[in-house]
């Protein structure tokens, strides 16, 4: 119950605590026994003469810490009362040393030891006399003589003089010690402060805060806070939007894509093919798969692709206002993200084998590349929360040792310990070995492994529920949430009239609790995000059937039907959709497959408990990252603190560092300046060359698809084909001279490795590769940080030997810290300038966007089917209409006197009709030809095919060889006895396939869409997907363990199921 108690207390409000806190620091008087009968029973000496030497008369305040020599057991340290440490006291004689008193016991180490700038702490050692009467005294009476001895610096003799003359000077002297206060059984610490009126009495009373600290108190309490409740929105955006996590862009090509391919449903179809694709890899192709439906099935088809639609990840491309040259952004995409494999040096060490030389003798292969990706990812874990082991480290230094003592001190006297939310924070209050920061440790790490060691599956999940809720967040409107809040509080208007007057306030008590749970939810991001993941975690993770939902949707009332229709409707009204192309909604599926009550409770026990493991490493991180930024804001307030405060023991050095960092911003500004015009007159260059460009972006947004742009080399350049890929996990377009993408706001942006290619051109006026410049930058960043160093080693020497004031030192610490400006903008030579208009840079431009070639994952793309001969004919009557044209346009361009007759230029004419026509007719005549070849081989191949019904039922199908030979569907022999098994290692991983009986010649397609595996019904599933098959290549694999090669050395690509049915035909080897 005291925990509950405790942290109901916690949350009170700010306001009410200020003016607790104020109420508390009351003054009142307190009269102290008289000192004389006690000096008279027991006299204190000290025993340290150099004592009053150590004393500086310039410190605002001191510290004593007493002990009594002549005793074993210090009764100082044993005492037990309502003084907390009464062996420790404070003396000063300034509201500078009574400020002091008022911060936290831990304010030097906050204050990085500034504030204590003119603090003495002094070990005092005494004595009582007679012999053992010091211990015999009660509390009270020790602490009354050591306030008489603190006040007077413990002097044993002082003039009646001295006295007189310092009458002023005492009156201003506080002489303070901490005590322990009973507030309602819970302890609260503070200080007693003394001092001595004009006529030597006693004046005590409690200690009188500072309204302006404890209004710094309250604030920085308040940044804890809000941190707590907008903490995720301090997450960079990269991390989870849409256009930066996968964008799909459309990339209309210049040539239309010519391929051969073949739609198979069934398992025992084969053909030979380039690239095979299964219905789980074409599953998120939602243009694509509605193509393929309406195209025949079981033969092969001529199809077009007019374009392509692709996949983008938003760190692949950049816009012309963000040049990736920061210092910062070098080092992670280097170190973190390991780009550095790219340089010459590391390219060969890093594709090396670990083992070296022995290699052979293990399995697995790990090279170098994988040992350091695995080791960033282990340091990437450890360092995030780095400054919260600061925090740790601070506590268990320099504060565990005063809170065990006043949780000690707490129960001796039997009081509760309270928590002051204002001076304390959670890790002290609970301790670092708390349960709840034991399940934090454990959760942050937990989720780590997860995320960078686990399968690609289970992170892929993970993944997904945490990026559509942090894009949800994203998505909030806030003006859309005062919209609705509004549309609330004008519904009586709407609904009443002028009766909403009378009816208003009552209305207003209802719906001013729904306005706050409103503004609560979609306006503090970490509640926001309690809900949106268990939300995400059921919807990614599957759903009941939908005939079980819609039967539980048919039973609800008809009151929870609209109620939960007008939630929706709120929830649609305050997200920003179709902001981004990409949306995580599509992409879900059923983690457990099946009906029945067993599965039902299987998929809601894991949406349980993906939901709750999101929810706990959330608030994990939220309450490391609170805890880390409140220690950041109060160093930065304790310390800005003692500056002000000591500004001429600290200014100069202060001034030192804002030099530092004053030159380190100019030295690497100016790279990114120089890069900042070099990528945007890249982009306007590349615009130019772009055609359509204008028409694209003068369409409005919201009619208007990301668009990207190959760009046309120049003629002598042959054009890059664009092929499909299958070399990685998805299939990829493998895409030449596509330099520009447009999105649909009309930002253009151009791809990083493009950029890359263009910082490597070194000719004069172009700035050159990024890291040289850097380098370039952190040499003269270099030598002004030594130069400024010895500038402050020399006013720090002759300050100190010629007694220079502090403000002389600051100003001769500024004058000297100006001369490497002065000397880089005024007598230094004009560096050479960005000149990016010469010809040969725009020369090395032309031949970088010639060979330019990337590879870009496929998002889907839009076939359709065509007539080669057709297609044929009119490419060759368009060709012939481009030269008619062309020879047209020259000849009206010719004087007068060469321009050829009008008889001449009708004969032209008729020339290339004729020609025209002449081709048409020959390529209908070999289509002709051909398809009566196939038929004629077709019909030798097989004589007469039977279907028969055999005594046990089963239909057969009998086929009847040229010498009258019948021989059955199901025998795995040809027609002249040769076995059709092919060997074990000519099996396809990807499934096995019987022959077809097309030629080779036309048995070969560019894409194979197989239909009759990869079940998509369980795309989610717990250990993954069980298809894994990767595609057969039409070249030959060398890779392949084991003796792939023929009797006669000829490799034969085809798939054969053993034992399925086999045609009765010969096989086909093709030669290498």
């Amino acid at each position: 119950m005291d925990k509950v108690y405790n942290d109901v207390f916690w949350v009170t409000p700010f306001v009410l605590g200020i003016i607790y806190s104020v109420a508390a620091a009351s003054v009142h008087s307190i009269q102290p026994p008289s000192n004389k009968d006690i000096s008279s029973k027991c006299e204190v000496l000290l025993l340290n003469e150099t004592f009053f030497h150590q004393m500086s008369s310039q410190a605002v305040m001191h510290i004593f810490h007493v002990h009594m020599s002549n005793y074993s057991e210090d009764p100082l340290y044993t005492d037990v009362s309502q003084y907390y440490k009464p062996w420790k006291w404070y003396r000063t004689s300034s509201g500078h040393g009574k400020t002091l008193l008022t911060l936290s016991f831990n304010f030097d180490i906050l204050s990085m030891t500034i504030l204590t700038i003119g603090i003495q702490t002094l070990d005092v050692y005494l004595t009582d006399k007679p012999f053992g009467c010091f211990g015999n005294l009660t509390s009270q009476e020790r602490v009354d003589i050591l306030r008489e001895k603190s006040f007077d610096s413990f002097r044993t003799i002082s003039t009646e003089k001295t006295e007189t003359n310092s009458d002023t000077r005492r009156e201003n002297i506080y002489v303070c010690n901490a005590v322990i206060e009973n507030h309602g059984d819970f302890a609260d610490f503070g200080n007693m402060c003394c001092s001595k009126d004009s006529d030597g009495k006693w004046l005590c009373s409690e200690q009188v805060e500072n309204f302006w600290i404890t209004v710094l108190y309250v604030c920085i309490a308040l940044v804890k806070v809000t941190m707590f409740l907008f903490g995720p929105l301090l997450l960079p955006s990269q991390l989870y939007t849409a256009a930066y996590v996968a964008s799909e862009y459309v990339v209309k090509l210049k040539k239309d894509l010519k391929m051969k391919m073949f739609i198979s449903e069934s398992t025992q179809t084969s053909v030979r093919y380039k690239n095979r694709l299964t219905l789980e890899e074409i599953s998120d192709w939602k243009k694509f798969r509605e193509c393929i439906e309406n195209l025949p099935k079981e033969q092969i088809v001529h199809v077009k692709v007019p374009e392509l639609r692709i996949k983008v990840k938003g760190k692949r491309i950049i816009p012309e206002d963000d040049p990736p040259t920061g210092l910062l952004r070098t080092l992670y995409d280097n170190i973190v993200r390991c780009k550095i494999k790219a340089l010459d040096p590391f390219t060969e060490c890093c594709d090396r084998s670990i083992y070296a030389s022995v290699q052979p003798h293990f399995r697995h292969k790990c090279t170098w590349h994988m040992c350091v990706k695995w080791l960033i990812k282990v340091l990437m874990l450890l360092l995030i929360p780095l400054p919260f082991y600061i925090r740790i480290v601070i506590y268990y230094k320099f504060e565990m040792e005063e809170l065990s003592n006043r949780r000690s001190a707490i129960a001796q006297l039997g009081l509760r310990e309270k928590f002051d939310m204002y001076r304390e924070n959670i890790v002290q209050y609970f301790t670092p070995t708390h349960p709840i920061f034991l399940v934090t440790y454990a959760f942050y790490f937990l989720s780590g492994l997860l995320i960078g060691f686990s399968g690609p599956c289970l992170r892929e999940k993970l993944k997904s529920v945490a990026m559509a809720a942090l894009s949800d967040m994203d998505s909030v409107s806030k003006t859309s949430v005062l919209q609705v809040i509004l549309r609330i509080s004008l519904w009586p208007f709407r609904k009443c009239g002028l009766l909403a007057l009378v009816f208003g306030p009552l209305y207003a008590i209802f719906a001013m609790p729904v306005c706050a749970v409103i503004i609560a939810i979609y306006c503090i991001p970490t509640i926001y995000l309690s809900y949106r993941l268990m939300y995400h975690s059921r919807k990614k993770l599957g759903q009941n059937m939908e005939s079980g939902s819609s039967n539980q949707s048919s039973e609800r009332p008809e009151t929870i039907k609209k109620i939960h229709k007008k939630l929706t409707s709120i929830d649609q009204n305050v997200h920003r959709r179709g902001q981004s192309s990409f949306d995580f909604d599509d992409r879900y599926s059923h983690c457990c497959s099946g009906n029945g009550q067993f599965c039902a409770f299987s998929r809601l026990l894991l949406q349980i408990t993906v939901g709750l493991f999101c929810l706990t490493v959330m608030f994990a991180t939220v309450l490391i990252f609170t805890e880390a930024t409140g220690l950041c804001v109060e160093v930065m307030a304790f310390t800005m603190m003692g500056i002000i405060v000591n500004a001429g023991s600290t200014l100069r050095y202060v001034t030192m560092a804002l030099l530092v960092l004053v030159y380190m911003h100019n030295c690497y500004d100016n790279v990114y300046e120089n890069y900042l015009i070099f990528n945007k007159t890249i982009i306007e260059e590349i615009t130019e060359k772009v055609e359509d460009l204008k028409k694209i972006a003068s369409l409005p947004s919201s009619m208007q698809e990301n668009a990207a742009f190959q760009v046309k080399p120049i003629e002598a350049v042959d054009e890059i084909p664009t092929t499909l890929s299958m070399e990685k996990k998805e299939p990829r377009w493998k895409i030449g001279h596509l330099l520009l993408f447009l999105d649909s706001y009309d930002t253009p942006r151009i791809p990083l490795k493009l950029f890359k290619k263009f910082c490597e051109i070194r000719v004069h006026g172009a700035p050159g590769p990024v890291y040289i410049n850097l380098l370039r930058a952190t040499g003269k960043f270099s030598i002004i940080v030594v130069f400024l160093f010895f500038v402050m080693l020399v006013v720090m020497a002759f300050g100190s030997t010629h007694q220079i004031s502090s403000t002389n030192q600051t100003l001769a610490t500024l004058a000297g810290g100006f001369v490497p400006m002065l000397l880089k903008n005024v007598l230094s030579s004009k560096s050479v300038r960005l000149n990016l208009q010469t010809l040969s840079f725009k020369g090395q431009i032309d031949e970088i966007v010639a060979e330019f070639k990337q590879y870009w994952p496929v998002y889907d793309f839009v076939v359709e089917q065509y007539d080669p001969v057709e297609e044929a004919a009119k490419e060759a009557e368009q060709k012939a209409k481009e030269e008619e044209d062309k020879e047209l346009e020259k000849d009206r361009n010719k004087e007068k006197g060469n321009v050829k007759d009008k008889a001449d230029r009708e004969q032209e004419k008729a020339k290339y009709k004729s020609t025209n026509s002449d081709k048409c007719e020959i390529m209908d005549t070999e289509k002709e030809k051909r398809d009566t070849n196939e038929n004629d081989k077709l019909s030798s191949c097989y004589k007469k095919i039977q279907r028969v019904t055999a005594e046990n039922g089963n239909v057969a199908t009998l086929m009847i060889d040229e010498d009258g030979n019948v021989r059955r569907h199901t025998e795995t022999t040809t027609v002249d006895g040769t076995s059709l098994l092919p060997p074990p290692y000519l099996l396809d991983r990807r499934g096995s396939r019987k022959l077809s009986i097309i030629e080779p010649d036309d048995n070969f397609v560019d894409l194979f869409i197989d239909l009759g595996v990869g079940d998509i019904e369980n795309m989610w599933q717990l250990y993954g997907s069980s298809e894994s098959i990767p595609s057969m290549t039409m070249w030959n694999d060398e890779s392949r363990d084991g003796n792939l090669e023929l009797p006669y050395k000829q490799p034969v690509y085809h798939v054969v199921n053993q034992g399925l049915p086999m045609p009765a035909i010969k096989i086909y080897s093709i030669p290498p």
